[in-house]
């Protein structure tokens, strides 16, 4: 995981033949993460919702669990592995 641009709260990662990003945002009830994924700079999956379960989340795991889904969306679709 690694920071996106300038913004706080964006990040980047490579996963297999695919680029996810997560974008992370403070609200009034805590943090949440959204993520997408790409592939050679094409979205395959637009930004999707991912409900953070753990209580006092910080960003930190907020991003993870952002990437956590969006590697469990790639494994579900049989991804190859590079």
């Amino acid at each position: 995981m690694e920071p996106k641009g300038i913004d706080m709260g964006d990040y980047q990662e490579r996963y297999k033949d695919y680029d996810i990003e997560v974008a992370v945002e403070q609200v009034l009830t805590g943090v949440k993460a959204h993520f997408r994924v790409l592939k050679d700079d094409t979205v395959v999956e637009d930004w999707q919702l991912v409900h953070i379960t753990r209580l006092w989340s910080t960003e930190h795991a907020a991003a993870e669990a952002g990437f956590e889904a969006a590697r469990a969306w790639i494994d579900a679709r049989g991804a190859p592995a590079s």
